[in-house]
């Protein structure tokens, strides 16, 4: 127990060290840990399975322009050279105000064994489109010109590192090394507006009827306040019930998910604002269902702990 308080404590002073001052951004995935694939290409095949997940979520509850997010995943190890490639596939949808983004991506994974873990080296590949529904605004001239609906499609590529065992695991990635400039039909690949994106968590087994996974994920963009969200999960009943929490600016998040077979998992998310979106959103909700198969899996693999 000594040893998990001491982790837990560092972990949670670097996370107020390299992130106190920044309490106005907002990480929109709540349940990271579940669905690093959303943000890490170098996480497909990790559970060394055949694995998809749905996810489905509301931010900012009740606020004016709130927004949604759908996203739908799947990745595998092959069974070229040995099980060290592993693909996947990825397509998100989100809408905030008068915005819609819909992302489509293709995985590609290479891992490496390493002593008692491995190393994916990850690449994925896309496209995306960015669309404004500006004949939904109210503007005071209804002539005013600006009201034509836009929609621009780019795309778009990201990379990442992924490093698992059966204890911890560690990732660094960006997401996306292409973003659209306003009003234009070109894309920016500025370095200055790359998001990187660290993950890592640890596993503690106390017994069979309770682990602890301390989590946390940062992001750093130059010129751009830093994103940051420190989580610790509780793995209950034989691994059936999980209970967690999460800690980020101007929100507090409180996690539940139910292992009802090796294959299904079901989880929810519920953000309680807090800061300055007091008293203007009811909370974020997050939904997520994992579905995972390998008939000839003869082990539970670290995967299957996030």
């Amino acid at each position: 127990m000594r040893k998990i308080l001491t982790i837990s404590t560092g972990l949670w002073m670097f996370i107020q060290i390299v992130g106190g001052q920044n309490t106005k951004h907002y990480t929109p995935v709540n349940m990271y840990m579940m669905n690093t694939l959303l943000i890490n290409p170098g996480y497909a095949g990790t559970k060394e399975a055949m694995s998809g997940s749905l996810m489905y979520g509301i931010n900012w509850a009740g606020m004016p322009g709130a927004g949604n997010l759908m996203a739908m995943s799947f990745d595998s190890p092959i069974n070229w050279l040995k099980g060290r490639v592993a693909l996947g596939g990825l397509a998100t949808s989100s809408t905030y105000g008068l915005n819609t983004n819909t992302n489509v991506y293709g995985y590609y994974n290479y891992r490496i064994p390493i002593g008692q873990g491995k190393l994916g080296l990850g690449l994925r590949g896309g496209v995306n489109n960015y669309s404004r529904r500006l004949t939904k605004a109210e503007f005071r001239d209804p002539n005013d010109p600006v009201q034509l609906d836009e929609s621009r499609w780019f795309p778009n590529f990201g990379l990442g590192i992924f490093w698992f065992t059966a204890d911890y695991y560690v990732g660094l990635s960006i997401p996306d090394l292409f973003f659209p400039r306003s009003g234009s039909s070109a894309f920016d690949h500025d370095v200055a507006n790359y998001n990187y994106t660290f993950v890592g968590g640890y596993i503690f087994t106390a017994s069979d009827n309770l682990r602890i996974t301390p989590s946390a994920l940062v992001t750093y963009t130059q010129n751009s306040p830093l994103v940051y969200q420190a989580s610790l999960n509780f793995i209950l009943l034989n691994d059936m019930l999980w209970l967690g929490a999460s800690y980020k600016p101007n929100g507090i998040v409180g996690i539940v998910e139910f292992q009802f077979q090796k294959w299904l998992r079901l989880g929810y998310a519920y953000e309680f604002p807090t800061g300055d979106l007091v008293g203007f959103t009811s909370g974020s909700h997050e939904i997520l269902l994992r579905l995972v198969y390998n008939k000839k899996l003869k082990v539970v693999s670290p995967g299957y702990f996030w």
